[in-house]
């Protein structure tokens, strides 16, 4: 996990911790965890997205070249008798 994400975990972690607070007062329990459920299901899918993003813009690794001396021919002759 590189620092940037640990950072952008920290804070979605900061600010579910003060919506969870802020929720405890006016919903009633039952409906509480249905709404952490669905907290903890968003977050996912939006570190999901984050990380294949940020995955999509790393430049591939370049390719090693092979030169068509190194290369065995497709087809073999064999010698029948």
């Amino acid at each position: 996990m590189t620092r940037e994400t640990e950072r952008l975990v920290e804070v979605a972690t900061l600010i579910g911790q003060r919506l969870n607070t802020a929720v405890m007062d006016v919903v009633p329990p039952e409906a509480q965890t249905h709404l952490l459920n669905a907290q903890r299901e968003l977050l996912t899918a939006l570190f999901l997205i984050y990380e294949h993003q940020v995955g999509a813009r790393r430049p591939e690794p370049p390719k090693a070249r092979r030169s068509r001396a190194q290369r065995r021919p497709r087809v073999q002759h064999i010698e029948v008798e």
